[in-house]
C-alpha cells in the first residue's frame, strides 16, 4: 500500500504555468504541510487572505491523524492510551477507510503499516528483505475487520495493531480546505496537497482547471514529462504509482505498494492509476486500492462506484500502455 506522506508525487498542477491574468485577481497560497507541498489558488471577490485559516486546518488535522505527532489522536490509539477519544476528523476518515476496504475486499487497509515498515518504506530505510516467516508473523496485525470505533475509542483485536491514514489523509485535507472555501462563497478554486487535487469553477484564464499526470518513467532527461492533461471542475483527482517509490535488493525492484493479503509488494504491470471522484478522500483511497489490486480487478469496482480511471501499465516489451474509462478527462 502506498505510504502517502513520503512517496514521490505523481500529479502536478498544470495551472501554475502562465498564471497571471488581467481579468480577475486570484490568491495563491503555497508551502509545506503533511510532509509534502501544497498549493491553493482561489478567486474571492473580497480578496480575503485565508492563509491563517488554512494553517489552522492543517494543524487540527495533524493533531488528529499525524503519525509524527506523538500527541495526536492516531498516535494515542496506536499506543493504546485509554483516555484518547476520536475527534470528528478521525471518525470521518476511519469510516471512509472501512467503507473502501469493504468495497475493495481489503486491498485498501489502514492497518497495513507494520508490513510497510519491515519492507523499508516507512521511517527506517535500507532494511534487509524480510523472510516469509517474518511477513507471516506480521500479517496477524493486519486486517480492517479487526478494528472498529466504539464509543469514540478504537477497539483492536490485537493490542499491537496500528492504524495509518497516510493513504487517505491528504485527500481528506483537500476536501476540508475546499469545503471551507465554498463556505466562504468562493466559486473558483483549486486545492492541491501532495498531488491530490480538487477543483471548482474556472482558472485565471477563464478556463476549466487542467491537471497534468506524469508519464511513469525514471530519471528522464526531460525532467517530468506528462502522459496527459486532464480538465477538472466539480470533482477531485488522485494518482497512485509504483514506479518511483521502491527498494532495490539483489538487482530486483520491490514496489512500495504492499498487498495486505500476502504482505509482499505487488508484482503486476500497473505503474500508475489516477482516479476521479466527487471528493478527494474517496479518490485518494481508491487510487491506493486500485494500484494494489491491479487494473482488471479495479474496473468493475470503479464502475459500481461512479469513479473514472486512467491507468498506465507496462505492456509487452516494456512499452507503456494506457487504459482510460469513457468519462475520464471529459469536461465537467
Amino acid at each position: 500500500m502506498r505510504l502517502k506522506f513520503v512517496c514521490v508525487l505523481m500529479v502536478w498542477a498544470g495551472w501554475l504555468a502562465g498564471c497571471q491574468s488581467t481579468r480577475k485577481s486570484y490568491t495563491h497560497l503555497e508551502g509545506q504541510a503533511q510532509g509534502t507541498t501544497f498549493r491553493i489558488v482561489y478567486n474571492d471577490s473580497l480578496a480575503r487572505d485565508y492563509s491563517h485559516a488554512v494553517d489552522s486546518i492543517f494543524r487540527v488535522i495533524d493533531h488528529s491523524m499525524s503519525l509524527w505527532d506523538s500527541t495526536s489522536v492516531i498516535s494515542g490509539f496506536n499506543a493504546n492510551r485509554s483516555y484518547v477519544r476520536a475527534d470528528p476528523h478521525f471518525a470521518t476518515v476511519f469510516r471512509k477507510a472501512q467503507e473502501v476496504s469493504a468495497s475493495t475486499s481489503g486491498y485498501f487497509d489502514a492497518t497495513v503499516g507494520p508490513l510497510v515498515k519491515i519492507w523499508g518504506f516507512s521511517y527506517k530505510k535500507g532494511l534487509p528483505q524480510p523472510d516469509s516467516a517474518r511477513v507471516d508473523s506480521l500479517l496477524r496485525l493486519v486486517g480492517y475487520k479487526k478494528v472498529r470505533l466504539e464509543g469514540g475509542q478504537l477497539q483492536k483485536e490485537t493490542p499491537a495493531m496500528e492504524v495509518d491514514f497516510n493513504a487517505i489523509a491528504q485527500g481528506y485535507t483537500v476536501d476540508v480546505i475546499a469545503d471551507f472555501l465554498k463556505s466562504k462563497g468562493v466559486k473558483n478554486y483549486l486545492v492541491e496537497i501532495g498531488g491530490e487535487v480538487r477543483a471548482e469553477g474556472r482558472n485565471e484564464r477563464d478556463e476549466t482547471w487542467h491537471i497534468g499526470i506524469d508519464k511513469p518513467v525514471d530519471n528522464s532527461e526531460e525532467g517530468r514529462p506528462l502522459q496527459t492533461v486532464v480538465p477538472l471542475s466539480g470533482r477531485a483527482l488522485a494518482t497512485s504509482g509504483s514506479y518511483r517509490k521502491f527498494v532495490e535488493r539483489d538487482g530486483r525492484r520491490y514496489s512500495h505498494a504492499i498487498d495486505p493479503h500476502t504482505g509482499f509488494p505487488i508484482t503486476h504491470s500497473l505503474l500508475s492509476i489516477s482516479v476521479i471522484a466527487d471528493d478527494c478522500m474517496t479518490a485518494d483511497a481508491y487510487a491506493t486500492a486500485f494500484l494494489v489490486m491491479g487494473l482488471d480487478r479495479a474496473l468493475p469496482i470503479a464502475k459500481a462506484h461512479n469513479l473514472e480511471l486512467y491507468g498506465i501499465y507496462e505492456g509487452e516489451g516494456g512499452a507503456l500502455q494506457v487504459y482510460s474509462s469513457p468519462g475520464f478527462g471529459e469536461k465537467e
